[in-house]
């Protein structure tokens, strides 16, 4: 946590730009709040110092140890970062502030009747200055003022996420199977995410590939028996390799004793399909689990 009474535009956007890199690695949204108090011309003006910053000290109270907040200067306004936030989490937030304000007062200010209004950005990507997401911020900020307390204003410009390129193995003996699946895949309509497909007729092959070694992201789709190679044998194999997290794996089989399932699941595979399993939940769940990429 992070405060400034006078603000620092030049340690908040070095700040900022550092957590918004973080995003694109880490694929987890931040998210910009622009808070203001309503009507502000309701205090005097030798009042005005002390009672921002005796609401700094209780905005202070209300974020989390992980996020940051500046007083913006010369305004009754201030900045605040919310880290591992999207969109929907600082509208829980504000609603929580919102909501706490006006049942319970601020302390030090019991007799000071003080409403906000806001404006939210999420942060899906690392383009753009840091000087136009202030401007924007402000901009929706008083909006947001002009129609009253209680407000919240969102700026989308901001949630558009970069393209990442994701590999996708398909590892199945049965040659139409094999194709069934692979149009499957290739027919998904997944937002912010290139696939690339291949397949393999059994483990061997795609171990022999080196199609494998790669930092990108990679779903393997595989049957547990394979000739030559098995399913088991190459989900040994990848489990092994450093930073092994960046696969994902659907083991295929028609076991489905509750023995093999756990076995399975220990040895490191993330979904688990019996044979015959439904195309269209297949679907889903290789959806959910692109979903999932970006919490």
């Amino acid at each position: 946590m992070l405060s400034e009474y006078s603000f620092d535009q030049a340690i908040s956007g070095r700040l900022f730009n550092a957590l918004r890199e973080h995003v694109v690695r880490s694929r987890t949204t931040i998210t910009a709040v622009f808070l203001g108090i309503y009507d502000e011309t309701i205090f005097n003006t030798g009042e005005i110092l002390d009672i921002e910053k005796k609401l700094m000290d209780f905005l202070e109270t209300k974020i989390r140890k992980t996020d940051f907040i500046f007083k913006l200067s010369n305004q009754s306004q201030w900045f605040i970062i919310l880290s591992q936030s999207g969109e929907k989490e600082a509208t829980a937030f504000l609603q929580r502030l919102y909501s706490d304000i006006k049942n319970h007062g601020i302390p030090l200010l019991e007799n000071k009747e003080i409403s906000f209004s806001s404006s939210v950005a999420e942060i899906g990507n690392n383009d753009g200055a840091f000087e136009e997401l202030l401007k924007d911020g402000n901009g929706f900020l008083n909006h947001s003022l002009a129609k009253g307390p209680w407000q919240i204003e969102y700026i989308t410009a901001y949630k558009k996420r970069p393209m990442e390129k994701v590999r996708v193995s398909i590892l199945e003996e049965n040659e139409i199977f094999r194709n069934v699946l692979h149009t499957t895949l290739e027919n998904l309509s997944i937002e912010d995410f290139e696939i690339d497909i291949r397949d393999f007729q059994d483990g061997y092959e795609f171990l022999q590939s080196d199609w494998y070694i790669s930092s990108h992201t990679h779903i393997i789709i595989m049957n547990d028996i394979l000739p030559r190679q098995n399913g088991l044998e190459v989900l040994h194999k990848i489990r092994m390799l450093p930073n092994s997290k960046r696969f994902i794996v659907y083991m295929m089989t028609k076991r489905n004793s509750e023995e093999d399932m756990i076995y399975a699941y220990e040895s490191g595979v993330d979904n688990y399909l019996i044979k015959p399993f439904n195309l269209r939940l297949f679907e889903v769940q290789v959806k959910r689990t692109f979903k999932r990429l970006w919490t």
